[in-house]
């Protein structure tokens, strides 16, 4: 459990450092430097210990670790285009579909049963229901892309964590971590070039740097989380993300905390609550 608690909060760090670098950059040109960053970094470690990890054992595997990590990827590249078009809050909201996700994936699948199901997924329906409503009276709109993205967001987070848990029966953890950044290096680095955008110097010392650190030791404690525990569980550990993010927001990126989006975020927190 620390080490999903540690995950989130690291988590909570790199939301807001995305949320402000974005700003100043096109969405792919920061995926990319810092997944180069992470990829050199991980590779490195993997140098020196490449006796100690198993890679792929039947091509069945490779073909499922590597579909894993493009839905995550896929996953990143729906994340920051978002949170460049909409609040914190907005983002927290969708980011908690994905434990509804979960627990109804190993619901009817792998027939782990939540506790108070139907009374958590009533809850969460509530409480996104409240959200929109209120969103939609706001000055700030978030146009159609951006629900669909932050939808997409969540629902290819939530499928690569229980596909990683999948994984993390076979293979070491930190070999699915550095998997994880190289997919997500080609993924960017081939939609940065079909878009014509430039790439930024990775001799550049900036605030990504800060920034790739802070997601690889997110993603390292994540995943070793995830190992010990199941999908749903590393998911509702993760809400505690959400409360992080937000308390940053409000000091650091000023955003403003309506009450009516309090009230949708507790309601959302508890219903997923429920279910644990």
């Amino acid at each position: 459990m620390l080490y999903l608690i540690l995950s989130a909060l690291f988590f909570a760090v790199n939301n807001i450092l995305w949320k402000w670098i974005v700003a100043g950059y096109f969405p792919l040109q920061v995926i990319v430097k810092r997944s180069i960053i992470t990829s050199f970094i991980g590779v490195f470690v993997l140098m020196f210990n490449y006796n100690n990890y198993t890679f792929y054992n039947t091509i069945g595997q490779a073909v499922f670790i590597n579909l894993t990590c493009f839905v995550g990827a896929l996953g990143l590249v729906f994340m920051i285009y978002a949170l460049k078009k909409c609040s914190i809050s907005t983002f927290i909201h969708y980011s908690l579909f994905g434990a509804l996700f979960s627990a109804t994936y190993l619901y009817y699948i792998e027939h782990i049963i939540p506790n108070n199901y139907a009374i958590g997924l009533i809850v969460i329906s509530l409480g996104f229901f409240v959200f929109l409503r209120n969103q939609r009276n706001s000055s700030k709109k978030v146009d159609f892309s951006t629900h669909r993205n932050l939808f997409l967001m969540s629902i290819c987070f939530s499928t690569t964590a229980i596909m990683q848990w999948y994984n993390l029966q076979t293979h070491d953890f930190f070999f699915l971590v550095v998997h994880q950044e190289i997919m997500v290096l080609v993924v960017s680095a081939v939609l940065l070039y079909y878009l014509k955008q430039p790439a930024i110097s990775v001799l550049k010392l900036d605030f990504i740097y800060l920034m790739a650190l802070v997601v690889f030791l997110a993603v390292i404690t994540g995943m070793y989380g995830l190992k010990t525990t199941d999908p749903f569980i590393s998911n509702i550990i993760s809400l505690s993300s959400s409360i992080f993010t937000m308390i940053l927001a409000v000091f650091l990126l000023k955003d403003r905390f309506k009450w009516e989006y309090i009230i949708s975020l507790i309601m959302v927190i508890s219903g997923a609550w429920l279910l644990s």
